[in-house]
């Protein structure tokens, strides 16, 4: 992999290989962990970063259940990889799309937008947090968890790692952002995997960053 990767690209190719499966393992205790938070809902859900659609089926099974779900991933691959794993769901739509280039005129507001390793891919970060306040109803929710992120030490080499373009925020930043793009009752949390004996979360931990449209 060389420093001309793009995000699609090198999801593209992981894609191709175990690490996609790697990455839905990794991900999901620290996912579930947001999904136990999160109450059932009749509404429209959007998942940007679907990967291998394993969160995306979980809230098409359970908390939307009685909704309509949709996703987007930049990687063409991961996109057919998902619609491939979800397609016993009727409540399930998943295409290939930049959420940054994508226009939603053709779709409802959204009751809740979830995303999973994506936001710091973003060359706006603050961008993204707009379009998502944009494309929620009023009490929408707005949730964003990333391992990437100032306070995490551990991931700080990923940029030479995976030679993909990344910005970093802070903890700070993330609470600025979405209070800077209208959102109300924002909150952190940092998410540790305790089958690992991770304890100590400023080490180690996910990110999650949530709040509300006002009504």
């Amino acid at each position: 992999m060389t420093s001309s990767n793009s995000a699609d690209q090198a999801f593209d190719s992981w894609a191709k290989d175990d690490r996609a499966d790697g990455m839905e393992n990794e991900h999901w205790p620290f996912v579930k962990q947001a999904f136990d938070l999160i109450p059932n809902n009749s509404g429209d859900y959007l998942e940007i970063g679907v990967g291998t659609g394993y969160a995306i089926r979980y809230m098409a099974n359970h908390q939307f259940s009685r909704g309509r779900c949709f996703g987007l991933d930049i990687s063409s691959e991961m996109a057919g990889l998902a619609k491939q794993r979800c397609q016993e769901f009727k409540n399930i739509s998943i295409e290939h799309a930049d959420f940054l280039a994508r226009d939603f005129s053709d779709l409802q507001k959204f009751s809740l937008i979830f995303s999973m390793e994506v936001f710091y891919y973003f060359p706006d970060i603050q961008k993204g947090l707009d379009k998502a306040s944009s494309l929620l109803q009023p009490g929408g929710q707005l949730w964003v968890l990333l391992d990437y992120y100032k306070e995490n030490k551990i991931t700080h080499d990923w940029p030479e790692k995976y030679q993909i373009p990344i910005r970093s925020w802070s903890m700070a930043d993330y609470r600025n952002g979405f209070i800077d793009a209208g959102f109300s009752k924002v909150e952190q949390r940092q998410f540790i995997d305790a089958q690992n004996n991770i304890s100590n979360p400023s080490d180690f931990g996910t990110l999650c960053t949530f709040g509300i449209k006002p009504e």
